[in-house]
């Protein structure tokens, strides 16, 4: 799967794409099946970035390796929350932060 979808009106969603659709229906407060506009919006919003970030590399140096799920999910956090296609070291923490909790604990650092 690519990191990069192109979408198509009769296209089935990747696991990549409906993760990141999802995290941008929850990062709006949406944990529910949403409305057909509220999905439209976000398959906007994954339009979007699929258009901004035409000739980004496939993975950033910093980026653990993950599924194409979990990548998908971590992308629209950023996208969602930074408005980037290349979220800096530091945005991609918080981001990971905000799905899925601290990368370290508290007394780790």
């Amino acid at each position: 799967m690519s990191a990069q979808p192109a979408l198509e009106a009769d296209d089935v969603l990747s696991p990549f794409e409906t993760a990141f659709i999802r995290a941008v229906l929850e990062h709006r407060g949406l944990f529910r099946t949403p409305t057909e506009a509220e999905f439209s919006e976000a398959l906007f919003v994954l339009r979007q970035f699929v258009e901004q970030s035409e000739g980004d590399p496939r993975r950033f140096a910093w980026e653990p390796d993950l599924g194409e799920e979990s990548l998908g999910e971590l992308r629209g956090k950023a996208f969602v929350m930074f408005g980037t296609t290349k979220p800096t070291a530091a945005q991609w923490h918080r981001a990971h932060t905000a799905l899925f909790g601290p990368l370290l604990c508290e007394t780790c650092g």
